[in-house]
């Protein structure tokens, strides 16, 4: 698979004229990249190239015939002008339907429910996933209220507009939970804290299954959850627009959650945190087990290829029965402290 999309972005003659330029740029070519450690070589992905650069520059030549039948998707852009990319639908289900569904079927997540879905649509793929999800257990496509993440995001909590906007959301999701029987709700911790709180005590016992995404879930308040709903299977996920998300293989009382890559396309690197916000990331170092460490990842799709993006999220490094996952997900330390971004 790596050989594969390193031939098809690489290519001279049909490949993706960014990865093409930065080639050109760093005077090497496709040969000398043999393993991943070669990849390290190119630097960090370049953010402000994807914001900035029209798609198609980084879609291989040989396939912008088949941009009819692509999925687009954008970040969140709340700490600045969003990242985009595309995947083929093959693509797409193995980034979030294939591991959706591996979750489901662990955890024994209900099927053939009626979903309720409160999150962004418009460039977002969080929407897109939500019904992929929902349709995937034999379910109606959510219904759904839509959030502008970029525009409450410019709110201060407690502030006129963040509550007159909390009220609009919650408003339109307690009138579909009231009227159409929802069982299964998809949306971000802080949101469903808030609904919980307007709920009933008899809607609350209704929901069967929550899927949390958007923020970072601790335990804390997982605990509070499973006490709101105390017949919900509740799944966490990580992940985002640009590389799909990941779910928990177990969940273990009172300890935070443990998000495990089951992707081939997908490969994560914890790399060292900074000291500050200037120094340069080391690409070729990995934390030990137990230790914290910045969030590195490289997707190789036909369609898109990233290598060396850099999260500004940071985890413990777990390693279990020979496979790593990641814990404990929040903001660089030398940021101001921010939630992980789910799709």
């Amino acid at each position: 698979m790596f050989d594969h999309i390193l031939d098809i972005h690489f290519s001279p003659d049909n490949g993706t004229p960014y990865w093409l330029d930065c080639l050109k740029k760093h005077g090497m070519q496709r040969s000398d990249f043999q393993t991943l450690e070669d990849l390290q070589q190119l630097g960090p992905m370049d953010v402000e190239a994807m914001r900035t650069r029209p798609i198609t520059d980084f879609i291989p030549r040989t396939l912008h015939s088949q941009m009819g039948k692509m999925v687009l998707a954008e970040t969140g852009g709340t700490t600045g002008d969003p990242c985009r990319r595309v995947y083929l639908p093959v693509e797409f289900h193995t980034a979030f339907v294939k591991p959706w569904l591996q979750a489901v079927d662990g955890f024994h997540f209900p099927l053939k429910q009626t979903w309720l879905f409160i999150g962004p649509s418009g460039p977002h793929i969080i929407a897109q996933a939500a019904r992929a999800f929902a349709r995937a257990t034999d379910s109606l496509e959510p219904f759904s209220i839509d959030c502008d993440v970029r525009w409450i995001k410019q709110q201060q909590v407690d502030t006129m507009g963040h509550t007159l906007y909390m009220d609009h959301l919650l408003n339109q999701a307690l009138n579909i939970i009231t009227q159409q029987n929802i069982s299964v709700l998809f949306t971000t911790p802080p949101l469903l804290l808030a609904l919980a709180a307007r709920m009933t005590k008899e809607d609350r016992l209704q929901i069967t299954g929550i899927h949390t995404g958007g923020m970072t879930q601790d335990t804390e308040t997982s605990r509070q959850l499973a006490v709101l709903f105390p017949s919900a299977i509740i799944l966490p996920g990580y992940g985002n627009s640009l590389f799909g998300v990941a779910f928990e293989k177990e969940q273990i009382t009172n300890e935070s959650s443990t998000f495990f890559v089951q992707d081939p396309n997908l490969h994560i690197q914890l790399i060292p945190l900074p000291e500050h916000a200037q120094e340069e990331p080391q690409l070729t170092k990995t934390v030990a087990n137990g230790e914290r460490g910045r969030v590195m990842f490289h997707r190789f799709d036909q369609s898109f290829l990233i290598i060396n993006m850099l999260e500004r999220d940071t985890a413990i490094q777990v390693i279990k029965d020979g496979e790593q996952g990641m814990q404990c997900i929040e903001g660089l330390h030398f940021q101001q402290k921010k939630n992980g971004e789910i799709y």
